[in-house]
């Protein structure tokens, strides 16, 4: 496909999205190429380490230490780059139902202007993770690999292009449904997909006792079906 077909093919894709005020199959065929996109891309920049240097140049200098790039690239990554992409595609969603996203007019192509979200997106979140001492509960062993001024190589590319789109998508889903219910149901709900024990939750969300979360627990499961199996538990037969 050359530049103009596929310059028109975003262009009539976004405008059946727009329509569909970015709900339904035209919004989940848009939000799906959205993140193979980012997934092909920002994989290998964060396992590389490329994805500081992109943020720098982008006015956006994280300077992180030895052990925050170490932490980052192996430890973390998979999880910064399926936090980062969750919330980009949030915030793309936001700003074009907003109409302040995407230019269909302009000169940049619809993956470029989602890269770009991504890396401020990865950029909060790897802030966020700083302040919150997230990037020091871990002691790495080994030093920091040379990340080529070039970027990464195309071998890592290719490496890291698993698909994960899914996991993303049903996160999404996820935020979703836990917005319809209470503050501590939320938690709960939350605690129990992160696979928290009964303790912990009680104890981070002032559940009264242990029997009381697994209680109000078996409550929700009753009551939402979509939370059988959140706790990665198989319902009894």
């Amino acid at each position: 496909m050359t530049d103009p077909e596929r310059c028109a093919a975003e262009h009539e894709l976004f405008e059946l999205v727009r329509k569909a005020g970015f709900e339904g199959p035209a919004w989940k065929l848009l939000a799906d190429s959205l993140v193979r996109h980012a997934l092909a891309v920002l994989g290998p920049w964060v396992r590389s380490g490329w994805i500081f240097a992109v943020a720098e140049r982008e006015g956006m200098p994280l300077r992180p230490t030895a052990q925050e790039r170490l932490l980052v690239e192996t430890r973390f990554a998979e999880d910064f780059v399926r936090e980062t992409i969750t919330r980009a595609l949030e915030r793309f969603r936001r700003a074009a139902r907003d109409g302040d996203g995407w230019d269909a007019d302009g000169a940049q192509s619809l993956g470029g202007y989602f890269l770009g979200v991504c890396v401020r997106a990865f950029v909060e979140h790897f802030r966020r993770s700083r302040r919150g001492g997230d990037l020091y509960r871990y002691q790495p062993a080994s030093t920091v690999a040379v990340v080529s001024q070039d970027g990464p190589e195309l071998s890592e590319v290719l490496a890291a292009a698993e698909d994960i789109a899914g996991s993303v998508v049903s996160r999404l889903a996820f935020r979703s449904r836990l917005e319809g219910l209470s503050e501590r149901d939320r938690a709960l709900a939350w605690g129990k997909a992160m696979g928290l024990s009964a303790g912990e939750i009680a104890q981070l969300f002032a559940f009264p006792s242990v029997p009381a979360v697994e209680v109000r627990w078996a409550g929700l499961r009753s009551d939402h079906d979509w939370m059988t199996g959140l706790d990665g538990q198989e319902v009894a037969e």
